[in-house]
């Protein structure tokens, strides 16, 4: 029983770590936690690669806030999560775009010159007490 109790405690403990070491060599970009902003932030915007907001502080008042989105790009006419933690690039081939809460949305071009609509999740960034920073 104590050998049991032993592996499950070390399971707990060497698991976490053990993932957490593999988003780091492996694909940062596909670990990042989803996005939380949208939950206590309106007037939601895009400019090329930059997120704007109006975000609510803990005392209740709002600020307007911006961040640089990271990390994501065009891929063949679809947004992906590539680069991470390295600045956005999808805006350089990307037009109409748009934020819906936490999906980042453009009509992007492909290798052969059309082009698509695609959407991605935003990952990673929060709001706290007001200013947009990624947690």
């Amino acid at each position: 029983m104590i050998r049991w109790l032993r592996k499950l405690s070390m399971r707990k403990v060497f698991l976490p770590l053990l993932l957490a070491v593999l988003c780091t060599i492996a694909d940062t970009a596909r670990c990042q936690s989803p996005s939380s902003f949208q939950m206590s932030c309106s007037n939601l915007g895009v400019s090329g690669s930059t997120l704007f907001a109006l975000c609510q502080r803990i005392d209740g008042s709002f600020n307007q806030s911006s961040i640089a989105i990271l990390g994501i790009e065009n891929i063949n006419g679809q947004l992906r999560l590539t680069s991470w933690p390295q600045p956005s690039s999808y805006q350089k081939s990307c037009s109409n775009i748009g934020v819906s809460g936490s999906t980042l949305f453009a009509e992007c071009r492909r290798i052969d010159g059309s082009s698509n609509r695609t959407s991605i999740l935003i990952p990673g960034i929060a709001n706290i007490n007001g200013v947009l920073q990624y947690q």
